[in-house]
């Protein structure tokens, strides 16, 4: 196998070939702001149906600026953590302090079957605390085993979502669930009856760990309401090697499903379990109502550590830049085995790849992943 891939409309960056770059102790000798030109370093905003971009800046603590627009800024946020208001083993508060000590910007706390609202209590203007639950339908048989289970992040969402829901939000403390079946299961309308319960109190609703879950395909990837798709969870995956789902995402977006994705970390000790996967949200501030605004027009990226700097479609390219890695991937539909993959030699790195689309893909995202082994997942741009 080559140690660098070339595929079938791979393109150079503005006629230059695409460097594979030698960086001893760690540094780059070329930066990802110098290959591209000035116009192709703004931030665009999710445009239209088939354009969303990511500012080529460093992400945390940075910002950039669109003529006539607010200051963008990066914030790193985790949306599935628990407390000991459930099965977690550390208070709100001490989950607050460990995150904010990581330099984490917001957090979602999902204990199980509760609905809790910490924002004011724990939360500042430094820190966001977004409400939420993780609710549970579980499918249990005769002998009492637990066999499948759909878990769901309910996360109170911006404005617009909550006026057009037919239920006011959940207070805080209030009970949801669990919903249990003995015996037999309808996995489907299990999945479409919890996900429209949250929806109808104005939240955005994640789908979380299918592999750990035990669920078929019948059973949820049809599900309305749901807006994001859970594709790591660090905390099953520590746990049983069961937190990566990729795969039931791109089956999802083949079928026409336009759905987010997001690597979680699922914490319960906010140790051996936290830190490990994130997103990275770009937004005017941080605020309840700029985040989860975000997050919703899909303005963000999901890690394990790597930088992904930007992300776009311009003049029938897609073009993907990340911080210093080992392999970068753009994955599409269409014809078997399409997708586009550099890989650096020993030593070095890889910043960019850009495809040229042919015209028959509806969607595309981006990929990379470091030397450590770590990646990074961008949200899907698609076309009509």
């Amino acid at each position: 196998m080559r140690e660098e891939h070339a595929a079938l409309n791979t393109i150079p960056f503005d006629g230059l070939k695409p460097t594979v770059y030698n960086a001893p102790n760690g540094s780059l000798s070329q930066s990802c702001q110098t290959i591209l030109p000035a116009k192709k370093r703004r931030f665009a905003a999710l445009m239209g149906k088939t354009r969303t971009a990511m500012a080529v800046k460093k992400f945390h603590g940075n910002s950039s600026q669109d003529a006539g627009r607010r200051y963008i800024m990066w914030y790193k946020g985790n949306l599935h953590t628990h407390t000991t208001d459930s099965d977690g083993e550390c208070p709100p508060e001490e989950v607050v302090r460990r995150y904010r000590e990581r330099g984490y910007d917001f957090i979602a706390i999902t204990d199980h079957h509760l609905y809790s609202d910490y924002h004011e209590q724990y939360g500042g203007e430094d820190f966001l605390i977004l409400p939420a639950v993780e609710a549970a339908a579980s499918y249990i048989d005769d002998g009492g085993v637990f066999r499948k289970v759909h878990h769901m992040n309910g996360i109170l969402g911006p404005a617009a979502l909550r006026a057009a829901a037919p239920e006011p939000p959940y207070r805080h403390g209030d009970r949801i669930g669990p919903f249990r079946s003995h015996g037999s299961w309808d996995g489907a309308k299990a999945a479409a009856d919890m996900a429209r319960l949250l929806k109808a109190h104005g939240m955005i609703v994640t789908y979380n760990h299918p592999i750990w879950s035990r669920v078929d395909g019948e059973d949820f990837l049809n599900t309305p309401d749901v807006d994001i798709l859970e594709i790591l969870n660090y905390g099953t995956q520590q746990e049983s090697g069961t937190g990566f789902d990729t795969t039931w995402w791109d089956v999802m977006l083949r079928s026409g499903r336009r759905i987010l994705a997001d690597a979680t970390d699922d914490a319960h000790a906010v140790s051996w379990d936290a830190f490990g996967g994130f997103i990275m949200v770009q937004a005017p501030a941080l605020t309840h109502e700029d985040i989860t605004s975000a997050i919703l027009a899909g303005q963000y990226y999901s890690s394990e550590g790597p930088e992904i700097r930007d992300w776009r479609v311009e003049d029938g390219v897609a073009y993907l830049l990340c911080g210093p890695c080992r392999r970068l991937t753009l994955v599409f539909d269409g014809r078997v085995g399409a997708g586009v993959t550099r890989v650096a030699r020993e030593g070095e790195f890889v910043e960019e790849i850009a495809f040229r689309l042919t015209g028959q893909e509806r969607y595309i995202r981006g990929e990379c992943q470091d030397w450590q082994g770590r990646r990074a997942w961008t949200n899907p741009i698609y076309f009509e």
